[in-house]
């Protein structure tokens, strides 16, 4: 399904926060934080309303980590403990890393506190990211055998019921755009990645596990037409392990008769390291992060361009997308930049877009 609703402008969700959300996190004070949070998330909306994203979130304010919005509503989950190879080979910090409970149990809703004041004051579509079920069920675990694989299986597909049941709330609420993040498959999928797990997991059993796990949060959803689910493969910046490019196997095992309406992944300067853009086919949107948000220093526009040209040529318009290739500070404690340095590469994306779709944007 190609993207008719021209969201061309894509970012991550995670934005660094504010000084003063911060001094008030720290202060400990609930009503201050509250307040503090409310003024921040009205600021962030009205900044990327001012930029022309095709979709505002809260910039994830209200999150201590990107995991935050479940393991902060879902009972059960504790902190990881001995190997877990595959999150290390992901890049993920041990801090973000939580063991799935067996029978996960929702407290509540999960997202519906970030977006309610964004529906509530801005008048463009608004977007939520979510940690995928998959990467939930196996970011805490080694993985290191068939029972524990089948562990996470079972796991994951009963998170993906909890992640349904808040992506169809949400767009009930009148979010059109949800993304489900899982920056574990990029180990799966590259050939350095599965070279370096070789021998310490089941690549392919675990691979299929993740996906199996997040399909299941994305097949049969009671949600409007116009709404859109998308998959991120991206973390906090250039994706580990893709030096030596992807396997295509893998890559067809996470993308043939997917249900996701778009793919977010890095879209590096280096040929050898990008997604092999030929395996993936018509409809599928392309969310590229071509602005790097592992160094402050902005790119050149024509640089860009030249990169993302011949991609727009071949595949046309309305399956691309242009983006960061990661959020701005998947921990609220350890931004990649300062906010002014945030903002001059969301102009970038802006910039880049509106070369390619004009007034469509």
């Amino acid at each position: 399904m190609a993207d008719d609703f021209c969201y061309h402008i894509d970012h991550h969700g995670s934005l660094v926060r504010p000084a003063g959300l911060l001094a008030a996190r720290a202060a400990g004070d609930p009503l201050a934080l509250a307040a503090a949070e409310e003024q921040a998330v009205s600021a962030v909306a009205h900044l990327q309303r001012r930029l022309t994203l095709s979709a505002v979130g809260d910039g994830q304010f209200r999150r201590e980590h990107f995991e935050s919005v479940v393991y902060d509503h879902v009972d059960g989950f504790q902190p990881a403990t001995g190997a877990q190879p595959l999150a290390d080979a992901a890049g993920i910090p041990p801090a973000r890393r939580r063991s799935a409970p067996a029978s996960p149990q929702s407290t509540g809703r999960l997202a519906d506190a970030e977006v309610a004041p964004v529906l509530a004051q801005i008048d463009r579509p608004v977007f939520v990211a979510l940690p995928s079920p998959g990467y939930l069920a196996a970011v805490g675990s080694a993985l290191a055998d068939s029972a524990a694989v089948d562990e996470a299986r079972a796991r994951g597909e009963a998170l993906a019921a909890i992640l349904r049941a808040e992506i169809e709330a949400l767009a009930r609420d009148g979010v059109v755009y949800v993304v489900l993040g899982n920056p574990l498959y990029a180990p799966l999928l590259t050939s350095a990645g599965r070279e370096q797990l070789a021998g310490r997991i089941d690549v392919d059993t675990v691979l299929r596990c993740l996906v199996e796990a997040d399909r299941s949060a994305a097949t049969g959803l009671d949600v409007p037409g116009h709404f859109r689910l998308g998959l991120d493969l991206t973390d906090s910046g250039p994706l580990p392990t893709t030096r030596r490019g992807y396997d295509p196997a893998a890559l067809d095992t996470l993308l043939d008769e997917t249900p996701f309406h778009r793919l977010c992944a890095d879209f590096p300067a280096d040929p050898a390291a990008r997604l092999p853009l030929e395996r993936i086919k018509p409809g599928l949107v392309l969310s590229l992060g071509v602005v790097d948000v592992s160094t402050s220093e902005p790119e050149s526009v024509e640089a860009l361009l030249d990169r993302l040209d011949p991609v727009i040529e071949r595949r046309g318009e309305d399956d691309v997308a242009i983006s960061t290739n990661a959020g701005f500070a998947a921990s609220a404690d350890l931004p990649l930049m300062n906010e002014e340095e945030q903002n001059t590469k969301l102009r970038l994306v802006e910039t880049v877009a509106r070369y390619y779709w004009g007034n469509e944007i």
